[in-house]
């Protein structure tokens, strides 16, 4: 007998699909490689994750203690929150325990970000300022970028008689020739031009500060350094310019009197001034400035400790939510944020007329940073806070403030 060889059913070798790989074929090499390129995915995104760990917290621990925290302090808190943000959703791409290392790590970063000054107005998503009641008090607040000296004066008029205020606080009221770098700053002399463009208003100066007001100022007490300056009128304009930076003026509001603080605090860096080749003294140049902000800070907080009237508190502080040097007048007076809108406040980089020679990316538009501040202390209802803009005459955005006392 024979036999006929056997014949594959073709319906069994389709159900059976194609051969297992071999081993070192292209599947089994792309399977490995992808693994490796997954193992070091991991291994990089938990050092970048640790990196910005040890930076949240070395900054938060020596922001406003030491003089060159500035240069870490510069960052936007926006970006102190998203850095983090994205690292957290990238490590949903990590493997083994390299994920739950990266999660950790960045999400302990961004809680630090949130609760050490987010800049963001949380109540904002659920609260509505409501109406300003007749008879609210207005006041304005706005860093006029050298009284519009890129522009024109007569923009800085223009702007601030489209908000017509009770109470202007106004900063960078001076000349300032380029070149000369802190002894370029030369006082304005310009009452007769203010009494007219504002009849009846009360003026008051210290150094580049000007207030404005309706109201009868009855006092003006030196504060912080602005004491020293007072004991010696013969000290040049360009020193009371750097020095006398806080400004009070009480007012006589109907039966009460209104503290009113008008407050510039001296930049803490002046990006023109960063040239790692010149030989430049960067440290005794961050010490003095460092310092100058100490002094007018705890002169402002002593002065506030003693004050028993009504408060308001406005200017530009040169300082953001996550700047530690911002705490002591926190923990004495309440944010005008809390009657305003804006889920992210921004209040300085906006485009303006530059009077700069000079161009990097510092001298462009970059509107990341709250610098500009109100605040309230004692009997004072804030209605509405707001900050608009300067239209290009500033940097700064105007603040708009409306109370009662």
């Amino acid at each position: 007998m024979t036999s006929e060889p056997a014949v594959a059913d073709p319906r069994t070798d389709e159900a059976a699909g194609p051969p297992p790989a071999r081993p070192g074929t292209g599947g089994t090499r792309l399977r490995r490689t992808g693994r490796l390129l997954r193992l070091w995915y991991g291994r990089v995104l938990v050092a970048v994750a640790a990196l910005w760990l040890l930076y949240a917290v070395v900054r938060w621990l020596v922001s406003g203690r030491w003089h060159w925290a500035i240069l870490l302090d510069a960052a936007p808190p926006l970006l102190l929150m998203g850095v983090p943000f994205v690292l957290l959703v990238a490590s949903a791409a990590a493997c083994g325990r390299r994920r739950p290392w990266a999660a950790g790590l960045t999400a302990a970063a961004l809680l630090l970000a949130l609760v050490t000054g987010s800049g963001l107005n949380w109540p904002a998503l659920w609260r509505d300022p409501g109406k300003v009641p007749p008879g609210a008090l207005h006041v304005v607040s706005l860093n006029t970028q050298y009284w519009g000296q890129a522009s024109s004066p007569e923009n800085v008029y223009a702007l601030l008689h489209r908000y017509p205020a009770d109470v202007y606080l106004l900063q960078e009221h001076v000349i300032w020739q380029p070149g000369l770098g802190e002894d370029g700053y030369r006082e304005l002399r310009d009452n007769a031009r203010l009494r007219a463009e504002f009849p009846g208003y009360h003026i008051a100066r210290r150094g580049e500060l000007l207030t404005l007001s309706r109201f009868p100022i009855v006092a003006q007490p030196p504060v912080g350094p602005g004491a020293e300056l007072d004991a010696r009128p013969e000290t040049p304009f360009s020193r009371v310019f750097a020095r006398d930076k806080v400004m009070r003026t009480d007012l006589k509001v109907g039966d009460e009197i209104l503290s009113v603080y008008n407050v510039h605090i001296t930049v803490p860096l002046a990006v023109d001034n960063l040239n790692p080749f010149s030989g430049y003294d960067y440290d005794a140049y961050f010490a003095r400035k460092f310092a100058w902000r100490q002094e007018e800070f705890r002169g402002l907080e002593r002065d506030l400790d003693r004050n028993p009237h009504p408060t308001v508190i406005a200017g530009d502080f040169n300082a953001t939510d996550s700047m530690r040097d911002m705490d002591g007048v926190k923990e004495r007076a309440d944010d005008a944020l809390r009657a305003n809108d804006d889920f992210l406040p921004l209040s300085w980089k906006f485009s303006a007329p530059t009077g700069f020679e000079w161009d990097s990316v510092f001298n462009r538009p970059l509107p990341l940073w709250r610098v500009d501040w109100a605040f309230t202390a004692g009997p004072v209802r804030v209605h509405r806070y707001d900050l608009r803009s300067s239209d290009g005459l500033s940097e700064h955005q105007l603040q708009d403030l409306w109370l009662s006392l």
